[in-house]
């Protein structure tokens, strides 16, 4: 008799950059849509980033910021502020 095995390991990569965003945004109420309607100056610099990082076991959700949340999504977009705030973009 034959029995088939299977195994599912399921690797993460975290990429992070640094962009500049006016001082005249209020960091709580527009940083998110200025990110949104200006994707072309980071879209792509995080996407090299993520190519350069190393793979790593698990789903990543402990890595880095502890504010990933999107735990069924396959990608999760964040930012970070100076002061610590954040959120999703």
């Amino acid at each position: 008799m034959k029995v088939k095995l299977y195994q599912r390991q399921v690797y993460y990569k975290v990429g992070m950059i640094e962009i500049d965003v006016p001082n005249f945004l209020d960091p709580l109420e527009e940083v998110d849509k200025w990110l949104h309607n200006n994707e072309e100056l980071w879209v792509d610099k995080l996407a090299e980033n993520m190519d350069e990082g190393p793979l790593e076991h698990g789903f990543g959700m402990d890595s880095l910021t502890n504010r990933w949340s999107d735990h069924w999504e396959d990608c999760e977009y964040l930012y970070e502020l100076p002061s610590g705030n954040g959120g999703h973009i």
